[in-house]
């Protein structure tokens, strides 16, 4: 259980970076006027997306293992 939340977590964490880059990430832009990013949250929810990968080794650690889930 807690691999597919580990694995969910980093997922979801990918996700979030990669909207918030390319939402924040001037294309096209010809000065620094038209540098603005698409939406002005996409900054926080790149840096989101790295705090949800960090949190998923705090679910990993945190998280009882089973039995199955144990190696050796």
């Amino acid at each position: 259980m807690r691999r597919i939340l580990t694995f969910l977590l980093i997922l979801i964490g990918l996700g979030m970076m990669f909207v918030g880059y390319l939402s924040s990430a001037p294309w096209g832009a010809n000065s620094v006027a038209d540098s603005d990013p698409a939406f002005l949250g996409a900054p926080t929810l790149f840096i989101a997306g790295i705090v949800a990968i960090l949190g998923a080794a705090l679910v990993y650690e945190l998280l009882p293992a089973r039995d199955d889930d144990r190696v050796g």
